[in-house]
């Protein structure tokens, strides 16, 4: 557990060397907020609510959905390839440590350092920028967990993605067929409220929804009951437990293809 802390510890450094960076990304996303401010604006002029939301949940959710959207944006799949097809991947496997735990942990440095240097200064400007009203309720002291359990499954689904490098030698078109799928239906780019009906309870099965509108419901509707919010996190768990043991046998047959080929 040291060891992963360790890693934990120095990627939040290094990640130091590359401040300006992170910069440009905060400036990204204060300008996204104004852009969806103002459309969305527009889309709800003359309307109080539509499809169970109100602009200001709307606004909240959508800010808060390219906030995360940039928290969780560490690039694990296109690392996990580039030591794949580099052959790095080797190096790292001789280590006596579990590569996959050492890959979360790098991925969970990453997003603590972008969690500091954009999320929170994108939050702050969002309430003290724009004219929103942040709803309160219980549902906020779920919120944590629950974009603790969105970070764990998006790390899954990358990792899974980058274990592909193994059979394609190619990851652009699978990296960009993820990226779309999650952002259409996860909630990323349009509420899932504003899915048709029977859309919607497809999106219920798949665990694209589970990264982004759980934890976002959490924020802009967070005066339902414990219970509502506690089904909110079995289902995140689920998700969790399900993408890890299909992910998991991925790498374990990945290693043995790697012992088959030399290494």
């Amino acid at each position: 557990m040291r060891s992963y802390l360790s890693t934990i510890r120095g990627t939040i450094i290094s990640q130091m060397v590359y401040r300006l960076n992170f910069f440009f990304i905060l400036v990204g996303n204060l300008l996204y907020m104004t852009i969806i401010y103002f459309l969305w604006k527009s889309i709800y002029r003359g309307a109080d609510s539509i499809h169970g939301m109100t602009f200001n949940q709307a606004f909240i959710y959508l800010a808060l959905a390219g906030s995360m959207f940039n928290l969780f944006f560490s690039g694990e799949d296109w690392v996990l390839s580039n030591k794949i097809l580099h052959g790095s991947i080797s190096v790292d496997l001789l280590k006596p440590l579990d590569f996959q735990f050492m890959s979360l942990a790098w991925t969970a440095g990453f997003t603590i350092f972008n969690l500091v240097t954009v999320t929170f200064p994108s939050v702050l400007v969002l309430f003290l920028v724009f004219p929103v009203d942040m709803p309160l309720g219980i549902g906020l002291l779920f919120f944590p967990i629950g974009l603790g359990m969105a970070f764990l499954i998006s790390f899954i689904i990358d990792f899974m993605v980058g274990l592909s490098a193994f059979y394609t030698e190619s990851l652009w078109g699978i990296s960009m067929t993820k990226m779309t799928l999650i952002s259409l239906l996860s909630g990323a780019l349009i509420p899932i409220n504003y899915w048709p009906g029977s859309f919607q309870k497809i999106l219920q099965f798949l665990p694209f929804q589970a990264i982004y509108n759980i934890p976002l419901t959490m924020v802009v509707s967070p005066n339902q009951s414990i219970v509502v919010y506690l089904q909110f996190l079995a289902i995140q768990v689920f998700w969790v437990l399900a993408l890890f043991a299909i992910c998991r046998l991925a790498y374990m047959k990945a290693l043995k293809i790697i012992s088959i080929n030399g290494g």
